[in-house]
This record gives structure tokens, C-alpha cells and sequence, in this order.
């Protein structure tokens, strides 16, 4: 009876994880087909003949030819979809072929598809701030604040900018750097009871400790139950530091745990421990945005993303990243389906994410990939002839072969770890 209950279950599970996948299988195909829409749309629009348009890969189980000759296929593989231009990739007589037609009009329709991309981001993310909120940063506490309650922060502020750049917050880390940038005083654009509010706050000294406030860590060293310390005690036995010691601590407030930390420091003539900052405790928080401020915010936040990818590939080409952060089809398959299995309402942001990465790869010049073939276009456009099709072909070919055996290694590399 156990035994068939446990079966039961496990086949349940794995049975939803297979719908988690194959939605996310189709989530990717949506990405791609998306990017090579805008391939299409561009391609028509300029004047380039087409031979096909095809969704997924392997032998067409469905095609049609249009009344331009074109022809629309779907393939059983859901994993990608292609826009075949006639004379890509050989030679070809006709005038309308891609090879035959300007480098400005090839560099707009190879370009097409990472913009795609990275509109669709764009349209995604609003969506989902809309629908859900974006991350950001809150004010919890107030209790140390200088200026009026006008010129200050109030509790439960959600913080949109400071010093005019908009606040984003993809890894943990970029909540201490959007406040790191900030300097002795900034401008702060604040939602406050649902509307936007721009306030100007400076930093000062003060005790970042509350009254029963527990401190449970010391410089990295954790206490054990003996040894924790009110901070109120701490600060009255700890009179005779020099001037200028920092002290990090972990401290116990209510039901919370928190980091902050004091400076031995003289304050109008007043020696004392001291933190300098604006006073106040912060937080994040999944803010819902209305339409227009959502749609307003993804254009930043959709930048934001692509710089994060920039950093995180300089990273992974310096050996500062792992190279587990990387993966191929399926451990982008496996992130999607998780993500979505957290919290069905993932999947937007995380395609939204995908959508942005698709971009930027697709326009760095690596052979095979659109950007490669952006810059053979502007080598042609300025040698005023272009480089052997052979060789340029090779060179693709190559690039391809070389990337697909790359995303393998990623994913059996994650596999097996």
C-alpha cells in the first residue's frame, strides 16, 4: 500500500516536471522564432527573396507554399526555427538574393532578429512588472533620519532612482551597489503611497543600533550563546578602541537578523561609535507598477540586463565566473522549467531575461552567429567587394560546428555535476 502510494507520487512528480519542461521547450521555440521574425519582416520588407520559413527542425510535417514562392514549414523538433534566404550561403543569379542585395540592407535584416529580441524583452518585462512587480528596494525603518518628513525618507518607500539612474536589482549584490554609488547626499525618486515623490537626503552620523538589539557575529566570528552580547553593553565596554576601528556585526532585532556595522569616530567634539549613511534600514520588495511606469522602466531594465550579460561573459572570458555559470540548450531548457515550477509567473520574467541574452550573443562576431555576418557585410561595404563566399562559408560552417559541440560540452559538464 506504501509502496504503490510512493510510486503514485513519484510518477506524479515527474509527469509535472515533464510539463514544466515541455513549456519550456516551447517558451524557447517562442524566443526563437521570434528572432527569426524579425529576419522575415525585415527581409521582406527590403526586397530579399526567401525560400523558406520554418518552425522547429527535422523533415517538415506540415508546408505550404505562399503566393511569393516562399515556403512556410513546421518540423516535429521544437528546438529553434530558421528563415532561409535564397543565395545566403552560395552564389545565386537572382537580383533579389541575399548576397546580391546592399550590406546596408543585409546588415538591417541580420540585425532584425537580435532587435526582435530584444523588444520582445521589453514587451515581457512590462508585462510582468505590470502583472506582478519588479524587485526593488524598500525603506523598512526610520528611526535615525535628519531634515523634515518632506525632505526625508518615510517608512515603506520604495526606491525608483537615485541620482536620476533607475534602480535594478537582478542579483543580490545590486542593492548594496545601487546604494554604494549614491555619495554624501543624492536625489532619491521615491514611490510613496502609490506616487512618485523626489526627495533630497544627505548622510550623517548615527547608532545604527536599536535598543535590544542581540549581536550574534563580530567581525565574520560567530558567538555562541554565552558570548552574544547586547549591542548597548558591547558599545559601553568597548570605550578605549582607536579612533578609525570598524567594527561588522550580525545582529538579532525582533524576529530579523541583520548586518551593519560602526566606526570609532569624534562627531561634533562627541567620541563615540558611529555609522555614516542616511539612516535608515532597507529592504527589498516585488513593487506592482502601473502600465505606463512598467513600460517606462523595462527599457532601463532591459539595458540593465544586457550590461549584466556583458559583465558576466568578460567575466567567464577572464576566469572570474565559473564556467558552470554557462550552459547550452538544455540547461537553458532546465532553468526555464524550474524557474516556472517556483512560480508559474516566472516564466515571463525569465523569458524576458533569455530574450535579452539571445540578443546580445547573436551580435557578438562569432562565426555562424549574426554578428559574424554583420562584419563580413562591413568589411565588404568598405572594401567595396567582398571576401570569397567559399571561404566566408567555412568559416560560418565551422563556427557552427564548433558552438553546437561548446553548448554539448556545457550541458553533459552540467549534467554530470
Amino acid at each position: 500500500m506504501i509502496s504503490t502510494f510512493i510510486i503514485s507520487a513519484t510518477a506524479a512528480e515527474v509527469f509535472t516536471y515533464i510539463g514544466y519542461v515541455l513549456i519550456a521547450i516551447v517558451a524557447l521555440m517562442v524566443m526563437i522564432v521570434i528572432h527569426e521574425f524579425g529576419h522575415f519582416l525585415a527581409g521582406r520588407l527590403l526586397g530579399f527573396k526567401i525560400d523558406e520559413f520554418a518552425i522547429g527542425f527535422g523533415p517538415p510535417i506540415f508546408k505550404k507554399k505562399t503566393k511569393t514562392g516562399m515556403q512556410f514549414s513546421i518540423r516535429p523538433f521544437p528546438i529553434g526555427g530558421f528563415c532561409a534566404f535564397a543565395g545566403e550561403d552560395e552564389e545565386n543569379p537572382d537580383p533579389q538574393a541575399f548576397n546580391n542585395q546592399k550590406p546596408w540592407k543585409r546588415l538591417i535584416v541580420l540585425f532584425s532578429g537580435a532587435f526582435f529580441n530584444f523588444i520582445s524583452a521589453i514587451i515581457f518585462i512590462t508585462i510582468f512588472f505590470t502583472a506582478y512587480g519588479q524587485v526593488l528596494p524598500i525603506i523598512t525603518t526610520t528611526e535615525n533620519l535628519s531634515g523634515s518628513a518632506e525632505t526625508s525618507f518615510q517608512s515603506g518607500d520604495v526606491i525608483l532612482a537615485i541620482n536620476g539612474s533607475q534602480v535594478n536589482i537582478l542579483m543580490p549584490e545590486d542593492l548594496t551597489n545601487s546604494f554604494a554609488k549614491a555619495g554624501d547626499s543624492a536625489k532619491f525618486k521615491v514611490l510613496r503611497n502609490g506616487k512618485s515623490k523626489t526627495i533630497n537626503v544627505s548622510k550623517h552620523y548615527y547608532s545604527p543600533f536599536q535598543e535590544g538589539d542581540l549581536i550574534l557575529e563580530i567581525d565574520g566570528v560567530a558567538l555562541d550563546e554565552t558570548e552574544q552580547i547586547l549591542a548597548s553593553e558591547w558599545l559601553a565596554n568597548e570605550s578605549g578602541a582607536e579612533v578609525g576601528t570598524t567594527t561588522q556585526f550580525l545582529i538579532q532585532r525582533g524576529e530579523s537578523q541583520m548586518y551593519t556595522s560602526v566606526t570609532k569616530s569624534v562627531v561634533d567634539g562627541n567620541e563615540g561609535w558611529y555609522f555614516y549613511g542616511f539612516g535608515v534600514t532597507r529592504s527589498i520588495i516585488v513593487q506592482q507598477l502601473s502600465f505606463f511606469r512598467a513600460l517606462g522602466r523595462s527599457f532601463g531594465f532591459s539595458f540593465f540586463v544586457v550590461f549584466k550579460i556583458l559583465a558576466s561573459l568578460g567575466a567567464l572570458i577572464t576566469g572570474k565566473l565559473a564556467l558552470s555559470s554557462a550552459g547550452g540548450t538544455i540547461t537553458v531548457v532546465k532553468t526555464i522549467a524550474e524557474s516556472t515550477m517556483m512560480d508559474f509567473s516566472n516564466i515571463l520574467y525569465v523569458i524576458a531575461l533569455i530574450s535579452a541574452n539571445l540578443a546580445v550573443m547573436n551580435l557578438l562576431p562569432i562565426p555562424a552567429l549574426d554578428g559574424s555576418r554583420m562584419l563580413f557585410c562591413v568589411i565588404e561595404w568598405i572594401r567595396k567587394k567582398p571576401i570569397n563566399r567559399k571561404v566566408e562559408g567555412i568559416i560560418h560552417f565551422v563556427g557552427l560546428v564548433v558552438l553546437l559541440l561548446f553548448a554539448v560540452f556545457l550541458d553533459i559538464f552540467h549534467l554530470i555535476s
